[in-house]
Order: structure tokens, then C-alpha cells, then sequence
């Protein structure tokens, strides 16, 4: 479909007339431009759900301008493609990005839809540029592009710092083509009023993208007539925030579009409302794809008395004209009880019916694993057993069994449960629900049929073999954008403590999912860094700041990742000891201390799996190497961040710096066999200390607890 922005004139006049009212109460729509521009979507047949991409306003600020070989210009077109990337790889369809410097400093923003995939929301960011540089826009400094699955916005002027902002301008527009004819009462605005209300309410609390879409429907022989000579029974709405709103902000926000509908309603059929930070929409037909997560029921309209006689009427007349109009208040707000009652029953069932579904799902995970029985374990770790069941319905699922016993166990599994709930991203594994009924404590995933990567990586020579460059760095790179969805994207920052090859599971593709958060630690938004007195996790895994000192951070996953890039590379354990062969005249004998070896040789790719043979590209290869040894050094603040993980695994090595040796390089075994002394010692103790620090007479560190 070609996207025309030849309006009707009608639409077009009552689109000015309508800027014009707005622009007597909004002073900073003075500067508009170019605006409203609605198109063949509100068309007079209701075309229904459009995979096409609809402009539906255009904003742009007469504040300054640009010329298009400027560094301003450069600026822009570079952020408009990276917004466009980050949003359509972002699991919520969002990104913030600046770019240049001052004057020429550039802010934008893009969002899709909470119902667009991310193939569609990279296709419609795409489009926004042409119109941010057409006939309208070109040369403006500030410019917003509201499509109906996506937004793009840039600026010269930082308004990522102030989302609140009060004044920001509101675009709005309405379908002018089908209007609502005998409601005299204005019912069809209210209700439309009540689903936007109950709409907000669960996209701020609900849902961490802050979407959601539902449908209001009056009861048969109760809806409003059209002027096309439809009866409409049924309106559809849809809401939405920036992800990055906390609940309070997004009510606000979407509190001040819903505040101005009745203002501009003039019995039309359909409305959108728009600002950067949030928009709502309401149709008479379906516009979204998926199901609505809320479904209102409106009471049937109350009847009103007749009016009474004229001003001449005696005493009691008055009276009986004062009981009316009481009577009519008092349906009104049994009305608005009624809704409000209505609403509250609906979540309410639906909670039950969610909590009905989940007991049944959890009640029959005996059954489904055949009462736990032993040929059904897939493994057994710190937390208890795992064991493979089959739902009635078909679907497959791994059923974590606390043991017993294990009271440092319970704790896990409710910090597991706790962070896994608020989680959804491809490379996370899925939980379907939980037990905590008497004795029986039970986590429910889904069931990844090639268990973890361990199995593979470690396990015997023929499943080595399974495990191809390809498929390896894939798993790499899966992982780190797992990670960085617990670092940055997910609504809460969460370091996961225990990353290690046994909790990376595969799936039938083999696609990586970062599983067991029964260690993993949860950060507030302005804290990043904390000391710990109980140091938990995996020896060889473990960043020297924090198995020493406490010190946990972002970093701790980095360096955990660097350890399993590494293995992955040259398929060994970080624990096993090197052959005698191979150990060097300084008596190198880790995994670290022999990569980091052939790497100050220059002979890094000797490392590298001897199955995979000469199927791997050489410069991916020293690529992974290069990167797992920018993780694992020993300073934190040398190490890369997520996003800059996932930048490399990209880009090329020549824009990587020099690696420093890593921490915990050299280890020497003794002469007779017997113990291990750490002899490149931890940071600031130097070889006595670690030596000391790891005593086994009178021991004084913190204690491991080992997964």
C-alpha cells in the first residue's frame, strides 16, 4: 500500500479548524508546522486490522532549523538508524539514543506498538525518515512522526531529561468520516472514556511494555447508530506508555489524553491521542492484532423522568421535580457503581480463572512426571532434582523439585520465583508457574529437549560434534543479549551470580536460555554496585573483586560470560587442569592462564576446539577469544558492559582494545601433586596474602556455597 498524504479537503478543513481551537489554549502550538495528516485508515467501511503502516501525525517545530549538509543533519540521519535497530531488537520496541555534540547534539526516541513484532517495527521506523525529510519537515530541527504502529522523535533540545513534561504538545486526531448520530446523552464518549480508564490502569500496573488493548461492547439492542446506518455495539481501545514509565508516571501521562476526549469528541467514531511520552486510540473496529486483555460489559443506560412543568407549578410540584432530578443523580451513580462493579468482577473472575488454570497446572505436576519417578530425572544440582512431565494439553515441561531438606534451597527457589515472574525475553527461560503446597516446593519451565550446554561442550566426543561453529556462536551471542536484557532492558536490573555452561539451556534449535535465578540479586534503578557478606555462585566463575571482597556488580556477569565465551572457544572446563605437556615454564595450568598464554604469543587460535577443525573462521574465532579476554580482567572498570559485548560481536577486532592479563592467570600445582597455590594472588594481596587467604588452617574469607 503507497502512503498518500492527499487528505480529503473536508478532513483537512475541520483538521485546521480543530488546530485552531488548540492553539487558543496551547500556546506552544504556535510553532506548528505540519500536523495532523489522517489517512485511508479511518476509511467509511472500517477496513478492520491493516498490516499496513498508516502516518497518522506529523509534528514539526518552526524553533530552528538545519541545513542538509550540516553536522546536524549527519547527526540525525546516524540516530534515526540506530533508534530504528535498538527498537526493533528491543523485546519492548523501545530505544533512546543522542548523538554529536553541542550545538549540533542530536536526542531521539523511537516506539512500536506493544502487539508489533520486530520485524514489523524495524519496517515502520524505516519509513519515518522519509517523512522527517520530506517537503513538510525538511530542515526542522524538532520532528515527531506518529505512524499507527510506531513513533519516531529527534530534537535538538534534550527532552529525554523531563518525560513529565506538562507542556509538551498533544497531537490528536479523529475520524471524520463515520459519526455517532442519536446519543444525545454522549454515552458512546463516556464509554469510550471508561475503557481507556481501565486500559491504563492495566498497562501501568500489568505490563512492563505499559501496553494494552481491549473492547467495551453494550448490551444487544442497546448500541449507537452511525451515520453509514451501522449499529455499533462494540469499541475498541488501545493505550500505551514509554516501557521506561514507572505505573504513577504512565497514569499521569495517559490521565492528561484521557482528560481531553470529551473536549474534542463531536460524535465521531474514533479519536487518537498523542504525545511523545504516551497515546491512546479507540475505534468502532478491531485495530490491533491479539486478543484484548480487558473486556468491559456496559450497563444499559438509565431512563430518565419526564421533565416537569413550567416555572408556575405549585410547591409540590417543585418538590416532585427536585425528587426527579435526585432520582436522575442517583442512577447516574448507580451507573458508574454498576461499571465500576462490573470491572471488578471481571478482574476478579479472571484472577480466579488464571489461579483455577495455575493450580490445575501445578497439582498435576506429579502426574505429568509420572509421580517424580527416576527414569523421568534430567539432573540433579544444588537446588534438587529436575524431571521431565507431559500436560494433558501437549506441552512438554522440566518440573524443578526442591529437596526436603534444603532450607537454603526454599530461599532460592522463592528468589527464583520472585525475579523470573517480572522476566520475558527469547533467551530467558520460560516459567509456567509454581507449587509451594505443604512439603512439596516445585518450580515449572518449559522443557528444553537439549538440557545444557554443558551436556554438549563437555560431555562425550559425538556430542562435542553437534556443537559447530555456527551453533556456538550463536549460543555467544544469545547469551549476551540475555544478559543485557537482565542488565539494561528489563523493568528491573538483575545480576545473575551463577552463569556458568550448566545453566545455559538449549532449546530444539539449539538457542540459548540463561536459566536457574535462585542466586541472582536484584538492583534498584540508581544503585549498581553493592558489597555482600555471603558470597554465592560458582568457583571459576567468579570475578576476583567479588569472591575476595564482596564486591558485586554488573561486572561479575561480564566476568562470568568471558569465563564461558572462553570455554565455549576451546571446549574445556575453566577448572580442568591442563596436560603436563601444555603446562609452560611458569607452570600455567587454568583455562584463563592457558588462553591468555597462547594469546601473548600470538598463537591464540591453537586454542580453539580441535572438533571443530578448519569449519571455523579464523577471525571470529580470535574475535570470541579477544572478547572473553576483554571480560575476564581484573580490573571491573576495564571490562566491557553488556552493550558493549553485543557492539563487538558486531563489529571488527580492530576496534577492540589490548586485553590485560586476566585475574586468577597463573595457578602452580606442587611437585608431589598435593594443593594449589594461587600464585598471581588476589588483587592487593600479593603472593603471601593469597597464599594466606586460602590457608586450610584457621581459614578467614567468606564462605562459598558452591552450585
Amino acid at each position: 500500500m503507497t502512503h498518500e498524504v492527499n487528505c480529503k479537503q473536508a478532513r483537512g478543513d475541520a483538521v485546521q479548524a480543530t488546530l485552531r481551537r488548540s492553539a487558543a489554549t496551547r500556546p506552544t502550538m504556535d510553532t506548528v508546522l505540519s500536523v495532523v495528516v489522517l489517512l485511508a485508515l479511518f476509511s467509511a467501511h472500517h477496513p478492520g486490522r491493516s498490516h499496513a503502516f498508516n502516518l497518522m501525525n506529523l509534528l514539526c517545530t518552526n524553533g530552528s532549523s538545519y541545513s542538509l549538509n550540516s553536522t546536524y543533519h549527519s547527526n540525525v540521519v546516524a540516530i534515526l538508524g540506530s533508534l530504528a535497530a535498538d527498537a526493533s531488537n528491543s523485546t519492548v520496541g523501545f530505544a533512546t539514543a543522542t548523538a554529536g555534540a553541542a550545538p549540533d547534539k542530536v536526542w531521539g526516541l523511537a516506539l512500536c506498538r506493544g502487539d508489533v513484532n520486530g520485524a514489523a517495527c524495524a519496517s515502520c521506523l524505516a519509513l519515518a525518515p522519509t517523512v522527517a525529510f520530506g517537503d513538510g519537515c525538511r530542515g526542522i530541527r524538532d520532528v515527531t512522526v506518529y505512524y499507527d504502529r510506531c513513533l519516531l522523535t529527534f530534537s535538538g533540545e534534550d527532552f529525554l531529561s523531563n518525560p513529565d513534561d506538562p507542556t509538551a504538545p498533544l497531537q490528536y486526531g479523529l475520524n471524520l468520516d463515520v459519526n455517532i448520530t442519536g446519543d444525545p446523552a454522549g454515552r458512546f464518549v463516556e464509554l469510550a472514556a471508561d475503557l481507556v480508564g481501565a486500559l491504563s490502569l492495566w498497562a501501568a500496573r500489568n505490563s512492563t511494555s505499559r501496553y494494552a488493548a481491549g473492547v467495551a461492547t453494550v448490551a444487544s439492542g442497546q448500541g449507537f447508530m452511525t451515520t453509514d446506518m451501522d449499529l455499533v455495539h462494540d469499541i475498541y481501545g488501545m493505550v500505551q506508555c514509554t516501557p521506561d514509565h514507572a505505573p504513577d508516571a504512565c497514569l499521569r501521562c495517559l490521565g492528561r489524553l484521557r482528560d481531553e476526549m470529551p473536549a474534542v469528541f463531536n460524535g465521531t467514531t474514533g479519536a487518537q491521542f498523542n504525545l511523545v511520552w504516551c497515546n491512546l486510540r479507540y475505534e468502532v473496529f478491531p485495530f490491533y492484532d491479539g486478543s484484548p486483555v480487558v473486556k468491559l460489559v456496559a450497563p444499559p443506560p438509565s431512563t430518565l423522568a419526564p421533565a416537569g412543568a413550567s416555572a408556575g407549578r405549585n410547591d409540590a410540584n417543585r418538590t416532585g421535580n427536585a425528587a426527579t432530578v435526585v432520582a436522575v443523580v442517583l442512577g447516574v451513580i448507580l451507573a458508574v457503581a454498576v461499571l465500576v462493579s462490573t470491572l471488578i468482577i471481571f478482574l476478579r473472575r479472571k484472577a480466579q480463572v488464571k489461579q483455577r488454570e495455575l493450580s490445575a497446572l501445578l497439582f498435576r505436576s506429579s502426574m505429568a512426571t509420572a509421580n517424580f519417578a527416576e527414569e523421568n530425572m534430567l539432573g540433579h544440582g544444588g537446588f534438587g532434582a529436575v524431571y521431565k512431565g507431559l500436560l494433558p494439553d501437549g506441552r512438554q515441561i522440566a518440573v524443578k523439585r526442591l529437596d526436603k531438606a534444603s532450607s537454603q534451597g526454599l530461599k532460592q527457589l522463592k528468589n527464583e520465583l520472585l525475579l523470573v515472574a517480572k522476566l520475558r525475553h527469547n533467551n530467558l527461560a520460560k516459567l509456567y508457574g509454581v507449587c509451594l503446597k505443604e512439603q512439596e516446593k516445585l518450580l515449572v519451565y518449559e522443557y528444553l529437549p537439549n538440557r545444557s550446554l554443558d551436556t554438549f561442550l563437555f560431555g562425550e566426543p559425538e556430542k562435542r560434534l553437534l556443537l559447530g561453529w555456527e551453533t556456538r556462536y550463536r549460543i555467544i551471542y544469545g547469551t549476551a543479549r540475555g544478559l543485557l536484557y537482565l542488565h539494561e532492558d528489563s523493568q528491573i536490573k538483575v545480576v545473575h551470580r551463577d552463569l556458568k555452561a550448566n545453566n545455559i539451556l538449549l532449546d530444539g534449535d539449539m538457542n540459548p536460555k540463561i536459566s536457574d535465578f535462585g542466586l541472582a540479586r536484584l538492583f534498584s534503578d540508581d544503585k549498581t554496585t553493592t558489597v555482600t557478606s555471603q558470597v554465592v555462585g560458582t568457583l571459576g566463575y567468579m570475578a576476583p573483586e567479588y569472591a575476595a571482597m564482596g564486591h558485586l556488580s554488573v561486572k561479575l556477569d561480564v566476568y562470568s560470560f568471558g569465563v564461558l565465551v572462553l570455554e565455549i572457544v576451546t571446549g574445556r572446563r575453566n577448572t580442568d587442569a591442563c596436560f603436563e605437556s601444555e603446562v609452560d615454564d611458569q607452570g600455567s595450568c587454568t583455562l584463563l592462564s592457558y588462553v591468555w598464554d597462547h594469546w601473548s604469543k600470538g598463537t591464540a587460535l591453537e586454542t580453539m576446539d580441535s572438533s571443530l577443525g578448519s569449519q571455523a573462521p579464523e577471525s571470529e574465532v580470535l574475535k570470541c577469544i579477544h572478547l572473553g579476554l576483554l571480560c575476564v580482567q581484573e580490573n571491573p572498570a576495564d571490562r566491557p558492559t553488556t552493550l558493549d559485548v553485543l557492539v563487538m560481536l558486531h563489529g571488527q577486532t580492530s576496534s577492540f582494545a589490548a586485553p590485560s592479563k586476566p585475574a586468577f592467570a597463573f595457578v602452580t600445582l606442587s611437585s608431589a601433586g598435593e594443593g594449589i597455590n594461587l600464585s598471581g594472588g588476589l588483587p592487593g594481596l600479593g603472593d603471601q596474602g593469597a597464599a594466606a587467604g586460602f590457608s586450610v588452617n584457621e581459614m578467614s574469607v567468606s564462605e562459598f556455597q558452591p552450585r
